[in-house]
């Protein structure tokens, strides 16, 4: 796909009326900007992490049909409240969802959960890795065949260090879906893009033939 491998946001969040934690989300600029730049109007978009239903309220707004899921009970009910139709946010792991529950979807977007992706605590990194291998190779059979996969993720500072999650999960990622393109995405303003960074990326990747 032509044009940039950049894009530039304010990047303030916006005010949601979530009565609790909310800061590890991306502002709707992020969601516009890739749900225009990956999908038409009348597509079929999934959040398998939806959180706090950022990807589907963005979504719906421009004419796209979108569904999301999310482990968390309270985010999930939150997530509903946004959508125009409840029912398109489960309650559960991504895990459940099934190809017979909607058509085919043209884009899956998402910002994956940085620690762990088990409910109720923080794993290692070869757990976490291994777990993003296999719950992304498993939403595949949910997706269309010329269908897009957009991960937004970051680096994550650590005291005067980095944990380089964007080339790890990327590299465990590869494995099974082609990259198209690393697309930066990088703040303007003061709020981080990413735990210590002013940029994040959205790793996009296409549908192989057949996924192990």
């Amino acid at each position: 796909m032509g044009g940039r491998s950049w894009f530039a946001v304010e990047g303030s969040l916006e005010p949601i009326g979530y009565d609790g934690l909310s800061f590890f989300r991306f502002p709707e600029a992020v969601a516009e900007h890739v749900i225009e730049r990956y999908s038409a109007p009348g597509d079929w978009i999934l959040d398998p992490f939806c959180g706090f239903g950022t990807t589907l309220a963005v979504a719906e707004r421009l004419g796209r049909h979108a569904v999301g899921c999310e482990i968390d009970e309270r985010r999930a009910a939150f997530s509903a409240s946004r959508a125009g139709n409840p029912d398109r946010v489960v309650h559960g792991s991504c895990e459940d969802l099934t190809p017979a529950q909607w058509p085919p979807f043209a884009l899956l977007f998402t910002s994956p959960p940085y620690w762990s992706f088990r409910s109720g605590g923080n794993g290692d990194l070869a757990t976490y890795l291994a777990d993003a291998r296999h719950l992304f190779s498993g939403l595949a059979r949910l997706l269309r065949s010329d269908a897009t996969i957009a991960v937004e993720v970051s680096q994550l500072r650590q005291g005067n260090r980095t944990l380089p999650l964007v080339w790890q999960l990327g590299a465990v990622l590869t494995e099974v879906f082609p990259l198209r393109e690393d697309l930066v995405r990088a703040n303007t303003g003061d709020t981080w893009a990413g735990p210590g960074y002013d940029h994040d990326h959205v790793l996009v990747f296409d549908v192989p033939p057949a996924v192990p």
